[in-house]
Order: C-alpha cells, then structure tokens, then sequence
C-alpha cells in the first residue's frame, strides 16, 4: 500500500513540476540588428539559455543559428550583407565620426526591419501576438524600442560592449567628460590629462549627445511614424522606462565609474565550460609546438583586403623569423609562404586559446575576444583597428597585461620588439593569471543571474524602482547647472560691489589727501 502512494507522490511530485515550467514559460521577442557576429555570440548565448529554461522566443538577427532541433525557437533572418562591408571602411575614422555614420547606417537597418515581411507579420495592428517582454540590442536601431509599447511589454536593453553616454544621457546617469571611461571619442593619452584635452574631449562628448538627440532620435522618430503612426510615443520617453539595460562587461577589464542602477552587468556567458576539440590537424599542430604558438586574429570585421599591403608584408617578415608556431586567422594568400604557419579563415577560437603551448594573443581588441583571453590567461599583444577596441587594450596595459602598438605605426622592429618583450618577460603572464582569477572568481553564475532578472521584469510586468528619476529632469537641473549659474552669477556681483567700494574708498581718500 505505501509502495502505491509513494509512487504516487513521485508521479503527481513530476506532474506538478511540469506543469509549473510550463505555467511560467514566457514568450520573449528578441531583436539584435547589429550586424557584427562577436556581437551575436554573447546575444545567442542568452537566447539559448532562456530556450533552454522553457520559454518561447522569436529572435529577429542578421545571425540566425538555423537549428532546426531547437523547440519554441522562431528566427527571422536579416540580410545585412550590404549594409555590412561599409562597416570597416569607416572603423577608420575617428570615433565621433564612425558613431554618427553607423548610426545613419541604423537607419538603414531599421528601415529593412521594419520592411520585412514577417515581421510585418507580428508588429501589424491586426496580429494578435502577444509577447511578455521586449529585448533589444540598444546600440542603433532605438526605432524598435517601439516594440515594447506596441505589446504592451516591459523593455529589456542588452548590449555587448561597455554603456555610452548617450544611454547614460536619457537614463540620468552621470557623465564624467574627463573619467578615463568616458574617452569613447578620442584616444585617452595617458592616466591623467591635460586640462586642454579634457576639454576636447568635453565638447566632443556632449556635441555627440545633442547629435544623438538631435538629429539621430528624429530621423528615427519618423521611421517610426512611417510604419506604426502618429500615436507612438517619443523613442526617448520609451527608452528612459527601460527596465534593465543589461550590460557585457566585466568592471576588471574597465576604469571603474558609477552606473544608473538598472544596468545588470555580465560578463563571460559565451565561454563554453569544456573548450571545443579542435580538428585533428591543428590539434597536431600545436601539440608539436613544443617552443609554443602565437595565436593571430584581427576579428570578423577586419579582413585581408582591409590591411595594408606594406602592413602585411612586415607582419609576415616578422612571423617568418620566429622560433615559434603562429596560427593565423587569414582569409587571403599571403605574400609569401610562411613554413611555421597553420593558416585558416576560421578557428575555434577558444580552443585554441586554452590550450597549453600557447604564448601570445595577438588581435585588434575585440570585446569577446578580450573576454576569452583573460579567461584563459592568455597575454595580449593589441593592435587595434578602431579607437573602442584602442581603448580597451590601453585598459589591459595599465594593469600590465598587455603591449599596445596603433595600427598605422606598425613596423617590422616594433613588432618584433613587443612580441619579444612580452616572451621574455614573465610579469605579462603573472598579471594575465590574476586578471584570470579574479574574472573567474564571482558570486554568481553570470548566466543564471541573467535569466532572474529578465523573468523578474517578466513576473512584475516591468519595474521601475531602478529608474533613476532625475532623467525626467532638464540637463541643467539634473547637472546643477542652474545652480551653478545662480552661484557664479551672485559671485560675480558681489565682487563687483565690493570692486566698486574698494574703488570708491580710494577716490574718497585721495580727494581728501589733495
């Protein structure tokens, strides 16, 4: 009799647990427009994460995984090919520029979202879909913020780089124009900066802002206009009732700052807990490598025919010349062979990273890559390509784990020269193995902690109590500006008073002395 009920208890015990995953499933609408892959590997981590935990998404992205065997998973899929190759051509610029073409760029983006016939299918004001919360990537493409007013669902915010200012701006958040993170426009020169540079930096960081608002939200508003109507609400408004903005970045790798308190940071959740096996061929390769190997990658963004062919040419003078294996991410014939090179177009690139003989990372400052090379102790060897990425390994050489060469003053001797002091000198391994330490050691999993909170915003239809409610302020009230005016202004009056005494006691006296 008791054997029955026990069984019972289990059946019923199973049933119940079932049913309550299936109770709380949720249906998340995901769009991701960057057109970046390093981008999509942090966002397609989450996604599958929150697949996997039983919830129904739908994922809009220019990166579709095309995984038939996932369940409740709908990817529409974006072609972005066009649009894409214009990317590295502007990396070149200066960043205040490169952000405002990107962002006219977004336009463009936005334009073919919003075009696109299936989802055309969900946004209509007809469909009957229903979604429970919104996650956009809120690097350009603020447009689509519109979707969470359209379903009626909480706005979630990620992205995969560090907060700019821009989202500091409508959060209220402070901005600190000459913190060392907050040198996102010009390249920071060094630890503490001329007053002179911090203003420049100052007047870029909020010419940039009033772009933004300006002129960036305003073409967006009228893309939205186009395909939802008059009626939506302003993109900005929408944006300041965010509910969380969560954040890829770990404070270790950034110049520590306060940050508006919905802003959820994670770090590492596309780093696999067993590093992928390698081919059997490359496997071979860097076991042989009993002197070690250097690990070369300048990214997905950055191709063979974006380097110069003088820049190439010193780069494979110098790897010729090294006692050491190189593996190399290289989509093109190089000028000449290189005998202790294993060359591919693609790699798995943490598996290369974790494996035993490996002695330098060299690569343009890429924010996953970064991730990976700390994990797994890996010194770093930076040439970047843009003045983000620059600022991201100017990070890891003041905490001395890496050596940073600008990318148009790459010489054979510099090259070599940084290659041969990083080998030699054991401190950038030692600072790589306590970066390590300390990015591995957390109080939590970054994943897990992920999914609480979107289906905390999720259970609660939204939150609010993490807004900081100055971001409904003017910019002169939320900075004290009017204060700080107010100040000055009866200041200077009353040194003009006391001025004009001063200068009147002095007339007195002298009319009385003549």
């Amino acid at each position: 009799m008791w054997k029955v009920i026990y069984k019972m208890f289990i059946v019923l015990s199973l049933w119940f647990l079932l049913a309550n995953d299936i109770t709380n499933a949720e249906r998340i609408l995901v769009i991701t427009p960057a057109p970046f892959y390093s981008h999509h590997v942090v966002f397609r981590a989450l996604c599958l994460a929150l697949n996997k935990r039983g919830h129904e998404l739908t994922v809009i992205t220019p990166q579709p995984i095309k995984d038939s065997t996932l369940k409740n998973y709908t990817e529409i899929g974006l072609d972005l090919h066009e649009i894409n190759k214009y990317y590295y051509l502007v990396s070149q610029l200066p960043m205040i520029e490169f952000l405002k073409f990107f962002w006219k760029l977004s336009h463009q983006v936005s334009i073919k979202i919003f075009e696109d016939l299936k989802f055309k299918e969900l946004y209509r004001h007809d469909s009957n879909e229903k979604f429970d919360a919104v996650i956009l990537e809120s690097l350009g493409c603020m447009s689509l913020s519109t979707m969470a007013y359209r379903f009626n669902a909480p706005l979630i915010g990620i992205i995969s780089v560090n907060i700019h200012n821009y989202h500091r701006y409508i959060f209220g958040s402070s901005i600190y124009p000459s913190h060392p993170s907050n040198w996102e426009f010009n390249i920071l020169p060094e630890e503490n900066p001329s007053i002179w540079q911090r203003l420049w930096n100052f007047i870029d960081t909020w010419c940039l802002i009033h772009y933004w608002i300006n002129n960036y939200i305003t073409v967006e508003q009228e893309i939205v206009k186009k395909y939802l109507g008059n009626d939506i609400p302003y993109i900005v408004d929408i944006m300041k009732n965010m509910s969380v903005m969560l954040v890829n970045e770990n404070p270790i790798l950034a110049y520590p700052r306060p940050e508006q308190p919905n802003a959820i940071f994670f770090n590492g959740i596309h780093i696999q807990k067993t590093p992928p096996s390698l081919p059997k061929d490359l496997g071979q390769f860097l076991d042989d490598a009993m002197e070690g190997f250097i690990y070369v990658s300048f990214g997905t963004i950055t191709t063979c025919h974006d380097l110069p062919k003088e820049t190439l040419k010193n780069i494979v003078e110098v790897f010729s010349k090294l006692p050491y294996k190189i593996v190399w991410k290289f989509d093109c014939e190089l000028p000449e062979k290189l005998d202790n090179a294993f060359i591919s177009e693609w790699f798995l690139q943490q598996g290369v990273l974790a494996h035993p003989n490996i002695k330098l990372f060299i690569y343009q400052g890429g924010a996953q890559s970064t991730e990976e090379a700390v994990h797994y102790a890996v010194p770093i060897l930076g040439i970047p390509t843009m003045s983000e990425q620059e600022n991201r390994v100017r990070r890891l050489v003041s905490l001395g784990a890496a050596i940073y060469i600008k990318f148009n003053e790459l010489t054979k001797e510099r090259l070599d020269s940084a290659i041969y002091q990083i080998l030699n000198d054991k401190s950038y391994k030692e600072k790589m193995m306590y970066l390590s330490s300390l990015f591995k050691n957390q109080p939590y999993n970054s994943t897990e902690n992920l999914i609480w909170w979107v289906e905390f915003v999720m259970r609660h239809k939204g939150v609010n109590h993490l807004r900081f409610s100055d971001s409904d302020k003017p910019w002169y009230q939320r900075y004290d500006i009017d204060i700080i005016a107010l100040l000055a202004t009866a200041l200077f009056i009353i040194e003009c008073v006391i001025a004009l005494t001063i200068i009147q006691i002095i007339r007195f006296t002298l009319n009385n002395i003549v």
